[in-house]
């Protein structure tokens, strides 16, 4: 073989060596957090004193796991940029891998589409529940833009995928593992003309919202040049409306 055609193969198996190892890298990372988080968690002696101690410990090195898994993470998607910039049937597995990530909402998404906010009204103690946006509201909202062939959506910061669950929690809304507060600013990314004709559609999500005499506020959907989607996030935290 001529040694010019080896080169490329032998290029592509190194990045793949190294992709390889850092995935390894992950998951002994991963398989140290458990470890901390169970036996260490809880060895020794039970006073509360002793288990507080451990338990910010182990938050501490939580921490400091997500954020050297956000480092692999990248490390892992510039490996994939060049195998995709070298062509062959290697970048049509990439495109493959790639497609699959943003379906699972394990990347951040950039790109046009559109945005619509979704506001509770003005209530009083009595009829509470028939005034704030419950999680119905937003389910509707979100097929809607699935159907209509959105790439990704996100409710506030918290990424929506097509098995994330909707759940109101008391005064909130539970998207995955994020708890979420009104005014709720649901992004899509897509063919921003079709997403917002799908939820202007007569007797779609937004016209019955509207028309159901509760006060919610409803914007129109509002097309954009460059929506960012971030990626699905684990850890449980509140947020309030309009952070992107």
């Amino acid at each position: 073989m001529d040694l010019k055609q080896l080169l490329p193969a032998k290029r592509k198996m190194i990045a793949w060596t190294i992709v390889a190892f850092v995935f390894g890298t992950m998951m002994s990372v991963q398989y140290h957090d458990v470890e901390l988080g169970g036996a260490a968690l809880w060895a020794g002696s039970p006073d509360v004193a002793s288990v507080n101690s451990r338990l910010v410990a182990v938050q501490n090195y939580n921490k400091q796991v997500y954020q050297k898994t956000k480092q692999i993470t990248q490390q892992i998607l510039q490996l994939q940029d060049q195998a995709l910039a070298q062509g062959g049937e290697m970048a049509h597995v990439e495109r493959e891998l790639r497609a699959a990530r943003i379906l699972a909402g394990t990347v951040p998404l950039v790109g046009p589409g559109v945005s619509v906010t979704i506001s509770d009204g003005k209530m009083d103690e009595v009829a509470m529940a028939q005034f704030i946006t419950h999680d119905w509201d937003l389910r509707s909202v979100v097929n809607e833009l699935f159907a209509a062939g959105a790439d990704a959506v996100s409710i506030n910061s918290a990424r929506v995928t097509e098995t994330t669950g909707i759940f109101c929690v008391g005064p909130v809304v539970r998207v995955g593992t994020m708890q979420i507060g009104p005014p709720f600013i649901i992004r899509a990314i897509g063919q921003s003309g079709v997403l917002s004709a799908a939820l202007n559609l007569p007797g779609g999500p937004l016209d019955i919202l509207r028309g159901a005499n509760r006060g919610l506020s409803v914007s129109n959907p509002i097309q954009e040049k460059m929506i960012s989607i971030p990626a699905y996030q684990t850890p449980l935290v509140i947020t309030g409306g309009g952070t992107s």
